[in-house]
Parts: structure tokens; C-alpha cells; sequence
């Protein structure tokens, strides 16, 4: 290619590098840049892992399924309960479903801020009562969807039981893959196995694991190592139901490469 004064540009793509090959004709000047596209894509995996890292630091799991996520869009609650303190910083709570351990009206007091989005399924409209009072915007789900609520983008997800009456698919209740930071995060809900959960692509999965209500925690195990996300977290153990030594069973019954970080404590 020529340009001004003649000076004249290369760029040369080679298998495994980029070389790029600049000279100014009328000055004799030269200047060559090689650059290893395995440097390149070394330099972006290991963004990825820091990008990673710092999701998965900024999620806390408190009792049962009570989740939250700290991100640059705002603080983001799903199913408060027994909460400790009461920070009211919510932006966003999410609600998988109506059971008393899941949507805690005094919970939810101890999390809401002054302008907080309420996102509920469908199927629970009518059973919110004064909590809608306190909110700035309420979003109605149903499974199998997208959405964005003011900036927050998400996927829903069926989460039901298969052999068991305590989650029934006809009541619409779900489980949410939340769009953050270019990461895919799933937080299943109280689910079993499911078709739908198996197709899930994700970069972090949050699961129950307890049993009883849900998967336990081989089966739970068994999910992971069907969506292979990169990291793991058990939630739904330990309180209610099942024990604190089942994330150790999880942990063990998950296979590599997938990362297994527990956050629950006892």
C-alpha cells in the first residue's frame, strides 16, 4: 500500500503471530512489531481469570438460597432470609419462588433501598401484599425468558421437581441466569435435575444441593459436570435441610476442571 511521500505499510498474518511491518521510504526508517497471538490470547485468558475472580469474590451466600451480588449496575439480592443485618442497599431482589424460605416479607424490609426493583414471578402477583409499596418498580417473570429491568439484564429458567410435588413446573417458578460483567451467573432456584437446567450455558451456577426439596448433593454434582460452568457454589444445605458436610460431598463428586467455592458459613 502506498501512501504519502511514498512511504509504504505491510502487514504480514502469520499462523500463530501478527507481524506488522512499518517503513518510511523517504527517510529509510524502519519499524517491525511482531506479536505472538499466543501472548495475546494468554493476555486475555488471563483477564478473563481476573474478571472471574472478581465476581465470584463480590457473591455472598448467606442462610439457604439468600444471595448477594455487589456489581458496577447496582446490589443485587435473591431470596433475602434470615438475614443479619439490615443494610436497605438493595437495587434489585430477585424471588424464585413463594416459599416462606425463599420470599421473607421481613426480610425483604431488612434489604430495600429507596428506589428498588422487586422482580417476582408471574404466578406470585397476587400474594406480594404491602412489599409492593415499598418498591420502585415490580417485574413479573415466567420461565423461559429475557428481560432487563433499569440496566439489569436477565434469563429465566423453569425450576421445578421431577418426582416430587414440592415445586411443580405448573407454577411457573423459576431460577434466573443474571447477565454481569460478560459473565453468565445461573442461580438455579429450588430445582431438581430438570431438562431445562441442563441446557443452561453459564459461567458461575449457583445450585441447591440439600436435598429433600431439591437435587442433593450428587445430583447436584451430576448437573455441574453437564453444563460445566467454570465455577461452582452449593447453596440450600446446612439449615432447613440437609448439612453442612454435604458441600464437601459436592465438592468431591464435581469434576475438573470446574472450581468449587463454598461461601456458606457455619
Amino acid at each position: 500500500m502506498e501512501v504519502n511521500g511514498g512511504a509504504v505499510m505491510w502487514a504480514d498474518f502469520r499462523d500463530g503471530d501478527l507481524e506488522i511491518r512499518l517503513s518510511n521510504a523517504s527517510e529509510r526508517e524502519y519499524c517491525e512489531i511482531s506479536i505472538s497471538r499466543k501472548q495475546m490470547d494468554d493476555k486475555a485468558d488471563k483477564e478473563s481469570e481476573e474478571e472471574g475472580a472478581a465476581m465470584i469474590n463480590n457473591i455472598e451466600v448467606f442462610t439457604q438460597d439468600s444471595i448477594r451480588i455487589k456489581n458496577r449496575i447496582g446490589t443485587i439480592y435473591i431470596d433475602p432470609f434470615q438475614m443479619n443485618e439490615s443494610p436497605n442497599d438493595a437495587d434489585y431482589i430477585l424471588i424464585t419462588h413463594e416459599h416462606y424460605d425463599h420470599y421473607s416479607p421481613e426480610d425483604i424490609d431488612k434489604v430495600v433501598g429507596d428506589n428498588t426493583i422487586l422482580v417476582i414471578p408471574e404466578s406470585m402477583s397476587d400474594k406480594i401484599g404491602d412489599v409492593s409499596e415499598k418498591m420502585k418498580q415490580i417485574v413479573t417473570v415466567k420461565p423461559g425468558m429475557y428481560y432487563e429491568a433499569d440496566g439489569l439484564e436477565f434469563d429465566t429458567v423453569a425450576a421445578y421437581n421431577i418426582m416430587k410435588n414440592y415445586h411443580p413446573k405448573s407454577a411457573e417458578w423459576v431460577g434466573y441466569i443474571l447477565r454481569l460483567n460478560d459473565k453468565r451467573i445461573y442461580i438455579a432456584g429450588d430445582t431438581d435435575a430438570t431438562k431445562e437446567a441442563k441446557d443452561v450455558k453459564c459461567d458461575i451456577a449457583l445450585v441447591p444441593i440439600g436435598g429433600t426439596f431439591t437435587m442433593n448433593a450428587k445430583q447436584a454434582a451430576g448437573l455441574i459436570n453437564d453444563i460445566r460452568p467454570d465455577e461452582a457454589i452449593p447453596t440450600h444445605y446446612g439449615s432447613i435441610v440437609g448439612s453442612p458436610e454435604d458441600a464437601e460431598v459436592f465438592k468431591e463428586n464435581v469434576k475438573e476442571p470446574v472450581k468449587v467455592e463454598v461461601k456458606i458459613k457455619f
